[in-house]
């Protein structure tokens, strides 16, 4: 299975090696991302945010029941 999964800078090497070890999965690419936030009560404040990383992966299937539970408790809910 085809997954994008968005992870913070310091899980990217906890993630990658439980796909390519745990999971028998392999990792096709990895990018980063950026996320713009809007202050509300400021129209000129932009907060951009580029701690991010994507990482797209081959998973098999029945590696993925549950998967996205695990990914929260290991990355304290931010992928």
């Amino acid at each position: 299975m085809n997954v994008e999964i968005s992870v913070p800078d310091e899980a990217v090497g906890m993630i990658l090696s439980d796909i390519t070890g745990k999971r028998g999965g392999s990792v096709i690419g990895i990018k980063n991302v950026q996320a713009k936030f809007y202050d509300s009560t400021d129209e000129k404040s932009n907060i951009i945010d580029e701690k991010k990383k994507c990482i797209n992966a081959l998973i098999p299937l029945s590696e993925m029941v549950g998967y996205t539970t695990y990914l929260r408790s290991l990355t304290k809910g931010e992928a």
